[in-house]
């Protein structure tokens, strides 16, 4: 019985959802500007201590960046989950690990905004990177190097820009992909099976014809020549999430 009883609180403690010790939500003021790291999918994680801090965060950015998902991969939901504006500041109890932070923001939403949800398997165009014919020009990072991702503009003699030198540390492909579906407003997957961290350099050069340096043409081009790598045009089946329901939090708690 001893053990019976064990094996049950054990059972139970394993079907417990992750959660922050504790939280803070707070509205922003209507109005508040999206932080400028926001379209790149970056959300602030510190560690060691298990803290987690959010600034003028939406809840549909907190969803994406809790579930690992691009904006094309969730049903909308409520207009307020991408326009309202939370602070949020929480910490776990002890050190927590990036996927067991994210799985604590996944119950915040559940338990704060009421969050309710599922999961389909959707088919959705997609760009898709893969591995090409050559290596592909990916380096190992360098001991000293800390995870970064900066855009360059290159200057022209009329002193303005004439490319953009995309430089990376300590990245991954994945984490690239999310950066560019972002830009292009459209679902992009890696498929190459590469998913350590790289040090890596990629120019975008516009011109007349596609002033955005992120025009699907141009970044296939530059990936092909510059990384070794493809990117095509293709219909998937994906991970989707339906928004069933969700309620906003009107004051601070």
């Amino acid at each position: 019985m001893l053990i019976l009883s064990a094996m049950h609180g054990h059972c139970q403690d394993l079907a417990k959802p992750l959660a922050f010790e504790v939280a803070s939500i707070t509205p922003c003021p209507p109005g508040t500007p999206a932080p400028p790291t926001e379209h790149a999918g970056i959300a602030e994680f510190t560690s060691p201590g298990g803290r987690f801090r959010a600034s003028a965060t939406t809840v549909k950015f907190l969803l994406e960046w809790a579930y690992g998902i691009q904006p094309s991969q969730h049903s909308d939901g409520p207009a307020w989950l991408g326009t309202d504006r939370y602070d949020i500041v929480a910490k776990a109890e002890g050190n927590a690990s990036d996927p067991q932070i994210k799985r604590m923001v996944q119950t915040l939403l559940a338990e704060r905004f009421q969050l309710k949800l599922h999961r389909e398997s959707k088919e959705l165009s997609a760009y898709v990177i893969s591995v090409g014919k050559t290596a592909p020009k990916l380096f190992p990072p360098k001991d000293d190097e800390t995870h970064a991702l900066r855009v360059a503009p290159q200057m022209g003699p009329n002193q303005k820009p004439v490319s953009y030198r995309v430089i990376a540390t300590r990245y991954t492909l994945t984490q690239l992909t999310d950066i560019f579906a972002r830009q292009m407003d459209s679902l992009v997957v890696n498929q190459t099976g590469l998913n350590g961290e790289f040090d890596f350099t990629l120019d975008l050069t516009p011109d007349e014809e596609r002033p955005n340096p992120v025009d699907p043409t141009i970044l296939m081009t530059a990936m092909r020549e510059q990384l070794g790598l493809t990117m095509k045009s293709q219909k998937i089946p994906v991970d989707f999430l339906v928004i069933d329901s969700a309620e906003k939090v009107v004051a601070g708690n």
